[in-house]
């Protein structure tokens, strides 16, 4: 019982985060539109590749953590993001996020490396495994 209610709860935060990081791509993609995400990136000394980068991780990332696939890849992906993000745009604004600080970001790094090393269960790629293997069962 409580494997299962840490698998749930892991299900749950997956599909929050994961959430979270695609509404931000969405955000930069088609809300701000790239044109806008670029100018802002490079209004802080960053290359256009940076907005590009960030948006496409933030995007695929986030669908990622939803549907549990390559989990280890993306949460590292996501969390260097996030101390990207963290470095080059909230550290200076001190800690709070209401002042601009790095609170959020800090906790969307850890939340997506805790994530992306959780285990495999209820994710899609163990469903199909337990798909495979139920027929396995039943051709035996």
């Amino acid at each position: 019982m409580q494997q299962r209610l840490r698998d749930v709860t892991v299900l749950v935060a997956r599909l929050v985060v994961g959430a979270t990081f695609l509404a931000h791509g969405y955000q930069k993609f088609v809300l701000s539109g790239m044109d806008a995400t670029v100018a802002s990136f490079e209004g802080m000394g960053l290359p256009a590749i940076a907005a590009w980068f960030t948006a496409t991780v933030e995007v695929v990332g986030g669908l990622g953590l939803v549907l549990g696939v390559l989990l280890p890849v993306v949460g590292v992906l996501l969390a260097a993001v996030m101390v990207g993000a963290l470095v080059t745009a909230h550290l200076s604004n001190g800690f709070f996020s209401s002042d601009g600080g790095f609170e959020y970001v800090l906790v969307l790094a850890a939340a997506s490396l805790a994530l992306g090393f959780s285990g495999p269960r209820y994710t899609l790629p163990a469903l199909f495994r337990g798909k495979a293997q139920e027929a396995e069962r039943v051709a035996a």
